[in-house]
């Protein structure tokens, strides 16, 4: 049942993919203002609550709903673990995005790339040129293909769509609130730790559908260069499997952001975001393969 919903969800959303805003994040995000007036006053224990009621409660809601259509019929609570991930995935989107940022860079249009970026939240790019426009955007691809897909893919295998859905809002609510300290604090280690595996079975299914000798490399030499590791990982093993130098310094507010260079091949061009792409559906595909052969041998 676990691997046919995913299946299912993944060809809907390749046929019929969500576009604009996802239905997901809007009302999440109505929810979570309302969450906010009230826990950013109060102690830091509040935002644990808020956590609480923003990402856990809806999570256990949505897998005692599909528990109590299992009990009418099995079928319908395939369908609705369906339509959980269809609509709170959303990676298709991420995809026709990434299209139109690579087509305005190959056009010279700078200007319409730094636009489209900052519908991901990624701003502050107005002195990045191609080079790194290209960079920061096969770097926000990854995360968010994670976030996004991979990651989501990983919980609804390993916890159903309680699993998926939590994962889903903690991220949302750590990206929301997280110019709170006091929140950010412990979404960042809750996120650590839910990130952890998934992006270690990310970056090896990298090397295996990519290179996998620079991805290797990568994963071991410099991601723990990196300031979050988890996002060393993924980056580092991304760029070895693709062939892509990513990392390396930014121009930001007129200063130059150090960072150090992960990957040994070339430099970010348009073209790359192509394979970006191409490399995380080969990786998708591959999870629903394994997943289709432990299905098979519990037969």
């Amino acid at each position: 049942m676990t691997l046919l919903s995913i299946i299912a969800a993944l060809l809907w959303e390749q046929y019929r993919p969500l576009r604009g805003p996802l239905l997901f994040d809007t009302q999440f995000s109505r929810w979570s203002d309302w969450l906010v007036l009230r826990a950013g006053a109060g102690p830091s224990r509040h935002w644990l609550l808020a956590w609480g009621l923003g990402a856990l409660l809806p999570a256990a809601a949505v897998a005692l709903a599909g528990a109590l259509l299992e009990g009418l019929h099995v079928v319908f609570a395939w369908a609705w673990s369906v339509a959980v991930l269809y609509l709170a995935t959303g990676f298709k989107g991420i995809t026709f995005t990434c299209a139109s940022i690579a087509r305005a860079l190959k056009e010279g249009n700078l200007p319409r790339a730094r636009e489209l970026l900052a519908e991901w939240g990624v701003n502050e790019t107005d002195e990045a040129d191609e080079s790194a426009l290209s960079r920061i955007t096969i770097e926000e691809l990854l995360r968010l293909a994670v976030t996004r897909l991979l990651g989501m893919i990983f919980w609804f295998a390993l916890l159903g769509v309680f699993g998926a859905v939590l994962y889903r809002l903690t991220h949302l609510c750590y990206r929301r609130w997280r110019g709170e300290p006091a929140f950010a604090e412990y979404m960042g280690s809750a996120l650590r730790l839910m990130d952890w595996l998934p992006v270690r079975v990310a970056a090896f299914g990298f090397a295996i559908v990519g290179n996998f000798e620079d991805a290797m490399y990568g994963w071991r030499t410099q991601a723990m260069e990196w300031e979050d590791l988890n996002e060393g990982v993924l980056l580092a093993s991304a760029a070895g499997a693709l062939g892509v130098r990513l990392g390396g310094p930014l121009q930001v507010a007129g200063e130059t952001l150090e960072r150090p260079e992960l990957g040994e091949g070339e430099p970010a061009t348009p073209e790359y975001m192509d394979g970006a792409v191409a490399l995380i559906w080969r990786v998708a595909l591959l999870w629903v393969a394994v997943l289709g052969l432990l299905w098979l041998g519990g037969l």
